[in-house]
């Protein structure tokens, strides 16, 4: 068995180099090289056999890959799990007997950050993608399904949106060769504060002053007719009451007068009997003289 995998790989030694296949991987993944081995052959790390595959059982040559490398003896095909980034070389899957050897070069990146999408301020439509890990990652703004906008190695990219182009769809994509993570933006909710939901604050704004500014008039006004109001109908109320009383009161004073015979020098006048109705807003004048004489009889019975 031993001089038989020596014999193997001297064989390996000889074989020729081929073209070499670009293969990508993130760290704490896995890879799986697609050149299957059913009978014998070898997998290769820069030159240095990993293990081997003889009688349909793989054998670990280097013991550091006992636990990294795998090997399906239903598809034939070397996995090589748990990759950091000094996993990165070239891998040769060497088929002996067939005469058939295929290079792979594995690039070993680490795992790319999540975007994070923003909105810039609040007067235009500034959206500003991010990631926490930038190194050997390109950040893309895609508008439907074109790049509109893009760098590499930058830990941001902000993107312009304007207002005629809010129903398209935009999405930020943070990508390394091995892997690419996408933040979906929703512009109409993102942005839609800022133009027409901003004009459309505005113009409810407007017509709520306006709304209180009327009904403050329209309150005001009602009350100053209101106690315009009040006022006629307390004065029409009072004036009445007023003439009919002074209107009973001169009936009774007309009522209880006594028609006095006046005499003036010896001449004896007498006061008409008031005759008609009065109104009672007339006023009536009793011009009379005493008898001084009469008065004197009154007071001297002798």
């Amino acid at each position: 068995m031993e001089a038989q995998v020596r014999a193997l790989l001297l064989l390996l030694v000889l074989t020729p180099s081929t073209a070499e296949k670009n293969l990508t991987g993130t760290v704490g993944g896995s890879i799986t090289l697609p050149e299957p081995v059913l009978e014998l052959g070898f997998i290769i790390y820069e030159a240095k056999a990993l293990a081997m595959v003889i009688d349909g059982k793989m054998k670990i040559i280097e013991k550091m890959y006992a636990n990294k490398l795998l090997w399906s003896d239903r598809t034939g095909c070397f996995t090589i799990t748990d990759l950091q980034r000094n996993d990165s070389g070239i891998y040769t899957v060497d088929l002996k007997g067939s005469g058939v050897s295929t290079a792979y070069k594995l690039s070993v990146f680490d795992s790319v950050s999540a975007p994070t999408v923003n909105r810039l301020g609040s007067d235009s439509c500034v959206l500003l993608c991010e990631v926490v890990n930038a190194e050997e990652t390109t950040l893309l703004w895609y508008k439907d399904d074109e790049v509109v906008k893009q760098n590499s190695s930058a830990p941001s990219l902000s993107l312009t949106v304007h207002e005629q182009d809010y129903k398209s769809s935009y999405r930020c994509v943070a990508a390394n060769p091995a892997e690419h993570k996408a933040e979906p933006v929703n512009v109409e909710e993102t942005c839609g504060p800022t133009y027409t939901g901003r004009k459309q604050e505005k113009t409810e704004e407007r017509s709520r002053v306006i709304g209180i500014v009327v009904s403050i008039l329209s309150v005001v006004v009602i009350g100053i007719v209101g106690i315009i109001i009040r006022k006629r109908f307390h004065n029409r109320l009072a004036f009445p009451a007023k003439r009919c009383y002074r209107s009973r009161e001169l009936k009774q004073t007309s009522s209880t007068l006594m028609y006095i015979s006046m005499t003036t020098h010896g001449v004896r006048k007498n006061v008409p009997e008031p005759s008609g109705s009065h109104d009672c807003t007339q006023l009536t004048t009793v011009y009379y003289n005493l008898e001084i004489h009469r008065l004197v009889q009154h007071s001297d019975p002798g």
